[in-house]
């Protein structure tokens, strides 16, 4: 792909440092002196990233030197006093000057582009020359996979094999670069951000909401749950759609396992908390330690909700989505099945299990690759203490307390059958 656009080099830094910086379209255009459409229209030409400029190596002759040489040639001055004055070898301007048609015909602009000319190797992509290759990415890209769990997927699968190792930049770059793009145009869908330009991370600034009483801060949350020593402490959040619609997330912090609970009764405290609790219920023995949430409203009955699921539950600090972090960045994954404004009430049960199944089965880098499923069969197997024939005391109160009218949860996966995990099911009088 061609870096000379229509855009002076001096704007060009501009609206790259302001993309970078994270700036609307609209700001940019005001710190580039540009229409907004023009600012649009040339990002989109590179696909949202910044060009690589060529750079002009110490060893290489620079145009003022080869004006030199121009004015040595017209000066009457031989090749090697042209060089002494340069400091270079006479070789290196005697060789200049044939390449280029001789001392009669040696003109320096002509001569400094045709060297940049032929200083730029064009490669053919790694995805336009393998055909396997690309149609693996692309299976995995259709299954919602982002490029670096690819990238690392196919080192995993396939360790003996470098021919099969792709970066995960060279994904996005088939994704976005127009030049580069080797896959179907409409594959930026299929990531999450669904953008058709690459765009720096943001962080954005969580708003601020009730006060609620009697609230347990996260500052005295065990070290072991801020250090993930300990697994069974659980984050959660509601993701809004088309108000009031909505569905909790329930994230587990050491295997980053999640649970999607449906919310059909909408997000006043009682429902939220009974909801909950029920889906914390059906988790194998020992996989429900604690429960850290924002300062939302739908958290008024925190303490009904601590006594359902036997747990702590604890709260950030005003304005600190960060404190949090797991449960945040599962919610901004989610949102690419569950976008904004989408009436959740809608979504079926069936959906939102399919959803959760897409994530947990997911490779995660922080997992070192592993999937969250995988993980969380395996530390819940290694703390599942023997059956006792009395059964659960806290299965019993939890399932008198949430009672025969609350809507069982429908998500009940993998481990719920591997790990003899039961519904939440009222229990009859002997």
């Amino acid at each position: 792909m061609g870096v000379v656009t229509s855009l002076p080099a001096a704007v060009q830094e501009v609206v790259w440092q302001a993309w970078g910086e994270g700036d609307s379209l609209r700001r940019i255009a005001d710190r580039a002196g540009l229409q907004e459409h023009h600012v649009r229209r040339y990002l989109l030409r590179h696909g949202g990233v910044r060009p690589v400029l060529p750079r002009r190596s110490p060893r290489h002759l620079s145009p003022g030197e080869r004006e030199e040489i121009s004015r040595g040639i017209a000066a009457g001055l031989s090749a090697r006093r042209v060089a002494e004055g340069l400091g270079r070898s006479a070789s290196t301007i005697s060789r200049e000057i044939a390449r280029n048609g001789g001392r009669a015909a040696y003109r320096a602009t002509v001569a400094d582009e045709r060297a940049r000319v032929e200083a730029r190797r064009p490669r053919a992509p790694r995805l336009a020359i393998d055909e396997r290759l690309r149609a693996i990415v692309l299976s995995r890209l259709e299954l919602d996979w982002s490029p670096q769990q690819i990238a690392a997927w196919l080192r995993r699968e396939h360790p003996d094999e470098p021919g099969m190792w792709v970066s995960h930049e060279t994904i996005y770059r088939a994704v976005y670069l127009p030049a580069s793009r080797n896959l179907p145009k409409a594959t930026h869908r299929r990531l999450r951000s669904g953008r058709t330009m690459r765009r720096s991370r943001l962080v954005k600034r969580s708003h601020g909401r009730g006060h609620l009483r009697d609230m347990v801060s996260i500052h005295h949350r065990p070290a072991t749950v801020t250090d993930r020593l300990e697994p069974g402490h659980w984050e959660g959040d509601l993701v809004m759609g088309k108000r009031p619609s909505a569905v909790a997330t329930l994230v587990e912090r050491t295997t980053r396992y999640l649970k999607i609970v449906p919310l059909p009764d909408g997000i006043k405290a009682k429902d939220v908390s009974i909801a909950v609790a029920r889906a914390l219920f059906n988790v194998p023995p020992g996989m429900c330690k604690s429960l850290t949430w924002d300062r939302g409203r739908e958290m008024a009955d925190h303490a009904f909700l601590s006594a359902l699921i036997d747990a702590p539950v604890y709260f950030c600090d005003p304005r600190s989505p960060w404190q949090r972090g797991t449960n945040e960045n599962t919610n901004r994954l989610l949102r690419q099945y569950l976008p904004r404004r989408t009436n959740l009430a809608e979504t079926t049960d069936h959906e939102l299990e399919r959803i959760q199944k897409l994530l947990n089965e997911r490779p995660r880098r922080v997992l070192d690759w592993v999937s969250p499923t995988e993980l969380f069969v395996a530390t819940a197997r290694r703390l599942r203490p023997q059956r006792s024939p009395l059964g659960s005391v806290r299965s019993l109160h939890t399932s008198e307390v949430i009672g025969a009218g609350a809507r069982s949860s429908p998500h009940l996966s993998l481990e719920s059958v591997e790990l003899g995990c039961a519904p939440a099911e009222p229990i009859e009088d002997a």
